[in-house]
């Protein structure tokens, strides 16, 4: 027989029955937190530096850096916000300083007011300050008399117009700056949107404001340039035009003391450096007939380069509608000047003396040279 007749037969591996299906994954509740954790991580980091882009913060810290170290740290912006219109924001700016020791402004956009600060020392410009008050040919033609700032500041206000105001501050230094002065300027101008609400300069409370920004900014800048100037005190009040008076013949107690004839005057301060008074005319007291102006340094030379007049002469004179008086004062030489819409005449040049005298008087001065 062969081998294969002997083999037994194997039977067929009986079919394994399929598993049955076992219970459904369960996924661990620890994942779903971790993926809503890291969801909430993204929105996080996405949404918040957006919200606070588009929610004013990026406008705001760029506002507070440009305010830092402004004018070179003169600028003393507690009130500026106010004097701009109180709300909203407050950015800064550097202008170039070409000239200057320092130049800057201030703007508040969501009103469109500025508030521009000029630091420089009085030569060359103390002609600016005199553009700045509308003063380039000394002896004013037209527009409104300053003021002065008072609390024992060589400054003075002139309100250009009901929403604007140029305030300038002198200071005389001392130690290795004497003989200099540091002028500081400033124009304010709260609101350029003639539908928005007014901050005009009429108000008290305004004037007093630009006053005491002036005078914080000119503290500083004396610290700042090394000028060493005599301050005055804290500003609680600034004259304005209602302090621009019309005085009856021998009724005067301002600026047109001890003038013959009915005048429009201002208050009277020593420490002002510029001061004006206006004679009106006898039969029309409603027209100026001798407009009176008295110049301090730093600005007296540039009143006499503004009329024609030779800077270092200390002589008197009358030449056709202009008449002029000197005096030396403890911060040099100052003039006095006097303007008619007619030839000088002998009423005009006794206004012009008393002018001088009184005024020279004020300020510590010798007696004035008079024509």
């Amino acid at each position: 027989m062969t081998p294969d007749q002997f083999s037994v037969p194997v039977p067929p591996r009986p079919a394994v029955p399929p598993m049955p299906p076992g219970p459904p994954a369960v996924r661990k509740a620890g994942s779903n937190l971790r993926r809503w954790a890291w969801l909430g991580a993204v929105l996080l980091v996405v949404g918040a530096p957006t919200g606070w882009y588009f929610g004013g913060g990026y406008d705001r810290w760029q506002d507070g850096r440009s305010l830092q170290g402004l004018c070179g740290g003169a600028v003393d912006t507690a009130e500026v916000k106010d004097l701009l219109g109180g709300a909203g924001r407050l950015r800064g700016h550097e202008v170039s300083p070409e000239g200057w020791l320092a130049n800057c402004g201030l703007t508040a956009p969501d009103r469109s007011g500025t508030l521009s600060v000029d630091v420089a020392w009085d030569v060359p410009r103390a002609y600016d300050a005199m553009f700045k008050l509308r003063r380039t040919r000394a002896v004013r033609s037209e527009g409104l008399p300053v003021v002065p700032v008072g609390a024992g500041w060589a400054g003075v206000m002139s309100a250009a117009g009901d929403n604007r105001a140029d305030l300038v501050l002198a200071l005389s230094c001392t130690g290795k700056q004497a003989g200099r002065q540091l002028i500081v300027s400033l124009t304010a101008d709260p609101t350029r949107d003639p539908d928005g609400p007014k901050d005009d300069f009429a108000s008290a409370e305004q004037r007093s404001r630009l006053g005491r920004i002036g005078a914080r900014t000119a503290q500083r800048a004396n610290d700042i340039w090394s000028c060493g100037a005599p301050l005055g005190g804290k500003v609680e009040q600034v004259p304005g035009r209602a302090d621009i008076v019309t005085a009856q013949p021998g009724k005067a107690t301002g600026t047109c003391t001890r003038i013959a004839g009915q005048v429009r005057e201002s208050p009277a301060d020593g420490t002002a450096p510029i001061e004006d008074c206006a004679v009106l005319m006898p039969d029309d007291p409603k027209t100026v007939g001798l407009r009176l102006s008295a110049y301090y340094p730093p600005f007296a030379d540039q009143a006499k380069d503004g009329v024609g007049l030779d800077r270092g002469s200390t002589e008197p004179g009358i030449d056709g509608n202009l008449g002029w008086a000197t005096a030396k004062c403890p911060g040099g030489t100052a003039v006095y000047l006097g303007n008619r819409i007619e030839p000088m005449n002998a009423s005009a040049r006794d206004a012009l003396a008393a002018f001088a005298r009184h005024s020279a008087e004020r300020h510590g001065c010798s007696a004035p040279a008079l024509p």
